[in-house]
């Protein structure tokens, strides 16, 4: 991931990169034709509302897509996870395939439940990666929430 930007606000951030996608072999595109959709690189803002909304925003060639998921806390463990999903095509293709991007917000969430699943906040941070800003924001948020601690992870 290249990381470009963050921007704190409070309870409300942005984040902004280039993600490339994992490479697939062409075998694997013509069992799987969706795959096609993805580029090598998409460009993505992801824009944070703490504690319940994050919107993701990716420009790939075949148009621009905003994946919006909500968390509803449902026990002390346990948070339920809505997705809406808007697009706007450039191409054709975009409108032919558009319903497999709802698997694509599938992928997001099963990448960010593992993610989340292997942080230890016991654990001392002996090395703090550019990227790795988006993390140290939600985690501030959840120590100070609900008082609004100075932004200052901006860079």
């Amino acid at each position: 991931m290249e990381f470009h930007q963050f921007v704190d606000d409070g309870h409300h951030s942005h984040a902004f990169y280039d993600m490339p996608t994992a490479p697939y072999s062409l075998s694997e595109k013509l069992r799987k034709p969706d795959l096609m959709l993805l580029p090598s690189t998409i460009k993505a803002h992801l824009e944070n509302h703490f504690p319940s909304l994050i919107i993701f925003h990716g420009e790939m060639p075949l148009g621009k897509a905003a994946q919006c998921h909500f968390f509803v806390p449902e026990a002390e463990n346990r948070t339920r996870t809505y997705i809406l999903l808007f697009g706007q095509a450039k191409h054709p293709a975009f409108k032919l395939f558009g319903s497999t991007y709802l698997k694509f917000g599938k992928v997001v969430v099963d990448q960010d439940a593992d993610i989340l699943s292997k942080i230890y906040p016991d654990t001392p941070q002996k090395i703090k990666l550019n990227n790795e800003v988006g993390m140290d924001w939600v985690r501030r948020n959840f120590e100070s929430f609900p008082d609004v601690v100075e932004p200052n992870l901006s860079k």
